[in-house]
């Protein structure tokens, strides 16, 4: 099997399934219309059949530092710029192939770029439910006092794990 992974454009996305309803119904309903908003969806395709097997979704975003982790928010402005991985999903079927953490590197390697040329200090994410938060905390995410859902990473500390210079 080989995958693509590119903008979201006319792909065909009626019959995507995730396993998730929320992050399936957004794709298939919202994420065009989202895109109007500023937030930016790559789809990953399957070469094979054609489908779409997962995607992720980003947009500009701000925190307020009193709500940050001292870690995280030492020496920041009052309102810190960040990028927020706002969606990440992939097609059931292919949990444990490594197409997951693929997916989620390509994601990181997007926000990286994208903060390179807008500016920012933090990824933010909001974990969908615990295992998602899990996961993002076995990747060096911090969750944020008081939103046990939201979860932060140093920009810097994303493209040194990426093996990239920053900024």
């Amino acid at each position: 099997m080989t995958f693509r992974c590119e903008p979201l454009g006319a792909q065909d996305l009626a019959n995507f399934d995730c396993g998730n309803d929320e992050l399936s119904a957004w794709l298939i309903r919202h994420a065009h219309t989202a895109t109007g908003h500023g937030t930016r969806t790559r789809v990953v395709i399957d070469d094979e059949t054609g489908h779409v097997a997962g995607y992720f979704s980003i947009a500009p975003h701000s925190l307020e530092r009193e709500a940050l982790p001292r870690s995280v928010a030492r020496r920041a402005p009052r309102a810190i710029p960040a990028v927020l991985l706002a969606k990440l999903a992939l097609s059931p079927e292919l949990h444990g192939s490594g197409l997951g953490a693929e997916l989620f590197i390509a994601a990181m390697r997007e926000i990286v770029r994208a903060a390179r040329v807008a500016g920012g200090k933090l990824v933010v994410v909001d974990a969908i439910d615990e295992a998602a938060a899990t996961f993002y905390e076995h990747h060096d995410f911090h969750r944020v006092p008081g939103r046990p859902d939201r979860l932060v990473m140093k920009l810097s500390s994303v493209a040194r794990a990426l093996g990239e210079s920053w900024p």
